[in-house]
């Protein structure tokens, strides 16, 4: 009885220091994210609120978690990149499907080969933010590792806690 008491308050005790760290899901499958932040699955993305402010709907897992990290660290520009990225590529990915469906029904030759021609700059636009898109995603994964190790502090010869940003 004594032991368990004791191995409670331990628990606690740590659980209290890793919570701003944690990210997990709860029953109604609502993932509570460092304690600030829940990313709700919606069926056509993932509404992300911090505290009890919607901050908006994200069209993958990925940039919904990269937005958290980047918000959690105050890095506000590289959050709203984050946002405006993903809104911007859900919205040129929809257009390009709209067209594309558009041309397939279509029985003209000619008009299926102008449309095809005019999605190319679209889809290369599309691949272009794709690639910003995972710039910014592992960006934010740097700053969630940096956050749990700090890896990036390196020490110097004979000064074992001074980085060598500390020491110039």
């Amino acid at each position: 009885m004594i032991q368990e008491k004791e191995v409670e308050r331990i628990f606690r005790q740590e659980f209290v220091n890793i919570i701003p760290n944690l990210i997990w899901q709860n029953d109604n499958g609502v993932y509570e994210v460092f304690d600030r932040y829940q990313i709700e699955p919606l069926r056509p993305g993932y509404q992300v609120r911090c505290s009890a402010t919607d901050v908006g709907v994200f069209h993958s897992s990925r940039t919904a978690m990269s937005w958290c990290i980047a918000d959690k660290f105050n890095q506000f520009t590289l959050a709203q990149e984050l946002k405006d990225i993903d809104a911007k590529l859900h919205n040129i990915a929809t257009d390009i499907a709209v067209r594309a469906a558009i041309a397939e029904r279509s029985t003209n030759w000619d008009f299926r080969n102008e449309v095809g021609t005019k999605l190319e700059t679209k889809i290369i636009h599309k691949k272009t933010m794709e690639n910003q898109l995972t710039k910014c995603v592992n960006l934010a994964k740097y700053l969630q590792q940096r956050g749990f190790n700090n890896e990036t502090a390196r020490t110097g010869r004979g000064q074992s806690n001074k980085t060598i940003r500390q020491s110039i």
